[in-house]
């Protein structure tokens, strides 16, 4: 007999937060069309009570959601899925975690329903995060573009837009995402405005450098923007491999044995390992954001990684 709706969804529960839901995921999966509405009021409970899904074991519900609706290409989740990214006082960043920066441009793609203004409203909105307008807003174009849904015409007169009066003249992502986008996508005549947003401080030289976009731009683009266009069709086979749900195994002890003749280096004044200086810590820093190091990456992956 399978189990009631409420209580297969009770199933994502994380407490536990190293064991991925597999089972109910793929339960989930198999019962797609009863499982629906409950996933769309998932993402509405979600908006009407951010705090509630945070932290317990609700605090992965909207990002399982949001996977699975995307999955499905189910169209009724976009607005509710944006309405999400809106959210201020980090709620976005808290649902979804890196999911923002790494998958969420793919799954708005899949939940797309053809009205790109809700798209834009979150892209133009400076009161919304920063990561989620790039990422789950502005980036959402390349699949977009990638599946001929929208014209590369019309992304390069809505980019014009942006860099000419839309976006607020204040450094933010979405600075960074809207130049070095344009540069691989090889939209030349927005070169001038990509170079005053450079000379006016809005980009962030650590993120992308004017003459790195420029020698692309200049160039035909980079056609490799194509590889961040995956739509998502296996939620369980992307999820279970999350480093979350895989903890390294605790190291193991060496079982050698300390000779008893040979005296321990200490006694002699010499540490039996190498000191190492202490990291460097940056303060502020968010694990978003371009490295301070400069090289380009992401904190999160380049210093902030250790």
């Amino acid at each position: 007999m399978k189990a009631p709706p409420a209580e297969l969804l009770a199933r994502l529960d994380h407490t536990e937060r190293s064991k991925f839901p597999k089972a109910a995921m793929r339960e989930i999966v198999a019962r797609k069309d009863e499982m629906i509405p409950h996933l769309l009021g998932i993402l509405e409970s979600a908006h009407a009570n951010p705090a509630d899904y945070i932290d317990g074991p609700r605090a992965m519900l909207a990002t399982y959601a949001a996977y699975l609706l995307a999955q499905f290409r189910e169209t009724r989740a976009y607005r509710p899925l944006l309405a999400l990214l809106h959210l201020e006082d980090g709620f976005a960043e808290q649902f979804f975690g890196d999911s923002i920066t790494e998958d969420m441009h793919n799954i708005v793609a899949c939940v797309f329903d053809g009205d790109e203004a809700p798209l834009r409203a979150l892209i133009e909105n400076p009161d919304a995060d920063e990561y989620a307008r790039a990422c789950g807003g502005l980036k959402t174009y390349l699949p977009l573009m990638h599946g001929g849904r929208v014209s590369p015409a019309d992304v390069e007169r809505y980019f014009h837009d942006l860099l000419e009066h839309k976006l607020e003249r204040e450094p933010s992502h979405i600075w960074n995402e809207t130049c070095s986008l344009a540069g691989d996508l090889g939209f030349a005549e927005l070169l001038p405005l990509i170079e005053k947003a450079f000379q006016e401080g809005l980009c962030d030289v650590f993120f992308n450098r004017f003459e790195h976009i420029r020698s692309r731009i200049t160039t035909g683009g980079d056609p490799r923007w194509r590889s961040d266009c995956a739509p998502i069709d296996d939620t369980v086979g992307m999820m279970e491999t999350w480093a979350c749900f895989n903890p390294p195994p605790a190291p193991r002890r060496a079982g050698r044995q300390p000779n008893p003749l040979v005296p321990p280096l200490e006694a002699h004044g010499i540490p039996s390992r190498p000191v190492l200086p202490p990291p460097a810590k940056f303060h502020g820093v968010g694990r978003n954001e371009p490295c301070p190091c400069g090289s380009g990456r992401k904190f999160k992956k380049c210093c902030g990684a250790a």
